[in-house]
């Protein structure tokens, strides 16, 4: 049967109705995962207990009702445990009664056999309004809820999801077996998972009509799994809308042969005009144009009132007009030019009248992809594109998909001042056109980029970014910023699902199952895109983790400290090791452990660095997977008389040694330095590629993405 005629059939004959969706009685629940090869109790109908021929039940019997306003049974006492057969009638009519006096009339009673017992869990689906479907695995039972011990990854499950997602939920230990029990049965629990929410599970059949699903318990033993509970709650059907494809070839966006603006003014400055100075100052002496109803000039540019009378057309319409004039200039230009970029404010972002012209915005672009409305548009250096005077023009292999606009330009500037070389990077505002997911699905294919960056708010289409997050894993690596990561949840309607399952945990599990690196601000953000930037090859040591090497006892536990939250792992120092160490008169004072605490200051000889970490690298092969070196720019005024350039001189001394190893530098308390002094280090990280941090933590998040960069290309 067609899925979604099955839909409506089921909503039309069981569904309950409940806040403009429906609620499908449990038993219908456990039928649909049954048929899915899901272990369900034995169920009894009321006049077949007792009867001739009938089968006896060997235990007790659990007696449960349900119809409207039984969402939650065991709140209103609609769940009877441990009964005979004997007494079932009984029950019935006493439940019966004592929901009525509660103001609910049950429309069916459900008799099953009673389960001996296990290891209870919850498996849940809810929807979440940025990535789709997500699962849910945690402990169950009454205490879901305050204990929140689960753990989440989208949909459609993979079985290696599945696998992870039962080894990481904090459960876990107890399905191996706790104080003599037995361990239960994992694959059966892998199964049950991937009936749910695989590829060809309960979630895929019903669609975006399922809006939560929720099995509470699922009782797991040595013997197998079991669904106690199931409850589904479902949208009505969704209507059946074409959509119009248009071209996902983003090539002549970074790269257009011509160019006009719309919105650019004679007689005062305009964004318009910004935009005209910025492409010149890119080299754009042909090929751009203004769109100006009267002039034949601005600013030194041709001028015409129409992009249909330029000679050969366009690629590319910037519109930098107020939001109901920008849709006329969209509309005038639809279906003659690609790409349309709206940098003007006024719509979604605003209100809702707002959204009624992003509506009307997107139909008056019929024809042509639209950037925005509400963004800076792109930035490419070797396609010329630019939203900016000054901007650099060496291109690289960082490109970056930023929702901001404002954001993009601190991207721009302050990752050039890093020694970032961009690609493309694309800023895309209220995105109600072209995606984000559509444009990193794009630029996992671009030869020119090897380091995908993201600036997210929110996503119309985050199963399309979902779906390029995975194609991406281990192919090229991922940084995402979240901006305004708070409360945006699903609408749950009562399960326990839809309110464990926050944002947070949403885009961890979306994390995990993709091979992200998440961060939290705009300097880790740059800090790993520099670090992949230089050493996105990897690097893979005889034995894992990293070596921290610096001055300072408690700088060095602060070091440590920032390893366990990036969650990497110091890196173990043999004893052939410190014996080397301490033949070069190390150890007095210091610490021969990991962090490795050596004197390196403005009155240590410049080599003193590279010397001690030789005995690491005598084999010629890298020990550890990376290095983390930290130093004390305060410590270079306080006891010396040369600023930074002794500091300076250790690190290029190191370089030359050509260690095979990946090397993060922090320099601590910075802002110290010499406007002179911050220059020169400046300059020098540029130079020779080595990535300066200002702080623990940006260093170890940096090197966090590069060995998770690793390891998903070796599983890849």
């Amino acid at each position: 049967m067609d899925d979604a005629l099955r839909l409506a059939e089921l909503i039309e004959q069981h569904g309950i109705p409940a806040e403009g969706r429906y609620v499908l009685p449990e038993h219908v629940v456990k039928d649909l995962i049954a048929d899915l090869g899901v272990a369900i109790p034995r169920r009894y109908q009321p006049s077949d207990l007792g009867a001739s021929g009938a089968a006896t039940p060997g235990g007790a019997l659990v007696l449960k009702a349900w119809g409207p306003g039984l969402l939650h049974k065991s709140d209103l006492g609609a769940v009877r445990l441990g009964l005979a057969v004997g007494e079932v009638d009984a029950a019935i009519a006493d439940m019966a009664g004592a929901l009525h006096g509660k103001g609910v009339t049950p429309s069916g009673f459900l008799i099953e056999e009673q389960h001996p017992g296990g290891v209870e869990l919850i498996v849940g689906v809810v929807r979440d309004e940025t990535f789709g479907h997500q699962i849910l695995l945690g402990l169950g039972g009454v205490t879901t809820e305050l204990l929140d011990l689960t753990a989440l990854r989208p949909c459609p499950l993979s079985k290696t999801d599945a696998e992870e997602l039962v080894d990481v939920f904090p459960g876990a230990p107890l399905l191996s077996g706790a104080r003599g029990t037995a361990a239960v049965d994992r694959s059966a629990l892998v199964e049950l998972l991937l009936s749910i929410a695989g590829e060809d599970g309960l979630v895929s059949r019903f669609g975006s009509s399922l809006a939560e699903f929720e099995c509470n318990p699922v009782v797991a033993t040595p013997a197998g799994v079991t669904a106690l509970d199931a409850r589904m709650i479902l949208d009505p059907p969704p209507s059946q809308q074409e959509r119009n494809a248009l071209d996902s070839d983003f090539t002549v966006l970074f790269a257009p042969r011509q160019i006009a603006v719309a919105g650019a003014s004679t007689s005062k400055s305009s964004f318009g005009n910004r935009f005209l100075a910025a492409y010149r100052a890119a080299g754009w002496q042909q090929g751009l144009f203004a769109i100006h109803p009267t002039a034949t000039e601005v600013d030194g540019v041709p001028a015409v009132p129409d992009v249909a009378q330029i000679p050969g057309g366009v690629d590319y319409l910037l519109v930098a007009l107020p939001a109901k004039h920008a849709i006329d200039a969209v509309a005038s230009a639809a279906g003659r030019v690609p790409f349309i970029q709206v940098i003007s404010g006024g719509f979604g972002e605003m209100s809702s009248a707002g959204r009624g012209l992003e509506e009307e915005l997107l139909t008056a672009a019929t024809g042509s992809r639209l950037l925005g409305p509400n963004c800076l548009g792109i930035f490419s250096p070797a396609g010329r594109q630019t939203f900016s005077l000054g901007a650099p023009t060496t291109p690289g292999t960082v490109s970056v998909i930023s929702q901001s606009g404002g954001l993009s330009g601190d991207i721009v500037a302050a990752g050039h001042h890093r020694g970032l070389r961009f690609a493309k990077l694309a800023s895309i505002g209220n995105a109600i056109d072209v995606t984000h997911g559509e444009l990193l699905d794009w630029l996992l294919d671009d030869p020119e980029t090897e380091i995908i960056g993201v600036y997210l708010e929110g996503t119309r289409d985050g199963v399309g970014l979902l779906r390029a997050l995975r194609r991406a894993d281990g192919r090229k690596p991922v940084v995402v910023l979240r901006g305004g990561s708070g409360d945006q949840g699903a609408r749950a309607v009562g399960s326990h699902t839809g309110s464990l399952a926050t944002p947070v945990k949403v885009w961890e599990a979306v994390a995990a199952s993709a091979g992200v690196t998440l961060v939290d601000t705009l300097e880790q953000f740059l800090g790993c895109l520099r670090f992949l930037q230089e050493y996105r090859t990897g690097n893979r040591g005889a034995v894992p983790g990293v070596l921290v090497v610096g001055a300072g006892g408690g700088a060095s536990v602060l070091s440590a400290d920032a390893c366990d939250r990036a969650g990497l792992t110091l890196a173990s120092i043999d004893a052939k090791q410190r014996e080397q160490l301490l033949a070069m008169g190390n150890g007095a004072g210091t610490s021969l452990a990991n962090p490795l605490e050596i004197p390196i200051g403005p009155v240590s000889a410049p080599t003193l660095l590279g010397d001690t970490l030789a005995p690491f690298f005598a084999t010629g092969t890298a020990p550890f997977d990376d290095m983390l070196v930290h130093l004390n720019a305060a410590a270079y005024y306080n006891y010396g008389s040369a600023g930074l350039a002794p500091l300076i001189d250790a690190l290029r001394d190191l370089l030359t040694r050509e260690f095979p190893a990946r090397i993060a530098v922090v320099v601590r308390n910075a802002d110290v330095a010499t406007p002179e002094d911050a220059r020169s280090l400046a300059s020098f990280a540029v130079d020779t590629g080595l990535p300066i941090f200002h702080s623990f933590d940006e260093a170890t998040v940096a090197i966090s993405a590069a060995q998770l960069f690793d390891a998903r290309r070796e599983r890849l």
